[in-house]
């Protein structure tokens, strides 16, 4: 069985089918890019990793735990250390100072305070804002906001991070900057990132898997220049972005 294993999974909410008998396995030290149109699920299959949404059906592994046979919202905890999630758009906590927010997860380990602020530091200086840590959201820049969420992401030295839209919003400088240090804290920490993205140039940089999804299921999977030149006209459209072999309206 592979490291991330998703088994004929299934969500809908009310008529909107998401996933339809989903299917994706996932090794240890990959980086898997999800990509494909807005609004086909993308996110949701993340957060049914990590329990923030359960699927209707199916089976989804995680280094061979069966994280559908947990039902509560603790049960959860021991894999919330292990896996970790890079919300869009940050999503800090205004009324929390940067330190506040980074240690906000480490917290409910019951840590001394000592080894608290011990982390909290190291993990900032990863990101390149230990300079900030007393700092309000409100304070902050876009980059620097998004720079914040990765190291509250990281801060329980997770084995897997999801990220959902890490580049959303940002300027191509400050793209480029937060693929920089993806790929570098994935070297840091050893671990395996699934990144929720549309940003085309960013997936060819740091993807060794794409899964391009579509219809509640996987359409295509393989190396981004593989899908550039799949078969199905539909995939190679997205990516090379041609209207004209897709059916996409907006």
């Amino acid at each position: 069985m592979s490291y991330i294993s998703y088994r004929h999974v299934d969500k809908a909410f009310g008529p909107q089918v998401i996933c339809r008998d989903f299917n994706l396995d996932i090794e240890k030290g990959e980086r898997v890019c999800i990509i494909g149109p807005s609004g086909v699920g993308k996110t949701v299959t993340i957060k049914m990793l990590i329990g923030l949404i359960d699927p209707d059906a199916g089976e989804i592994y995680f280094d061979g735990q069966n994280l559908c046979a947990l039902r509560r919202d603790e049960d959860f905890l021991p894999v919330r250390k292990r896996i970790a999630m890079v919300f869009q758009g940050a999503a800090l906590f205004d009324s929390m100072t940067v330190f506040d927010n980074v240690a906000y997860g480490l917290r409910k380990f019951n840590l001394p305070e000592g080894e608290l602020q011990d982390k909290v530091e190291e993990k900032l200086s990863w990101v390149g804002l230990k300079e900030a840590i007393d700092k309000m959201p409100e304070e902050l820049s876009g980059g620097m906001k998004k720079r914040v969420g990765l190291a509250r992401a990281i801060a329980t030295d997770p084995e897997v991070v999801l990220y959902d839209e890490p580049t959303a919003g940002l300027d191509p400088i400050n793209t480029v900057r937060i693929v920089d240090l993806i790929l570098a804290l994935q070297e840091r920490l050893k671990s395996t990132a699934i990144v929720v993205t549309h940003d085309i140039p960013s997936v060819i940089r740091m993807s060794t898997q794409v899964a391009f999804l579509y219809q509640g299921q996987i359409r295509a999977l393989g190396p981004i220049r593989e899908l550039m030149e799949h078969s199905d006209p539909f995939v190679r459209g997205f990516l090379t972005a041609d209207p004209s072999l897709t059916d996409i309206l907006v």
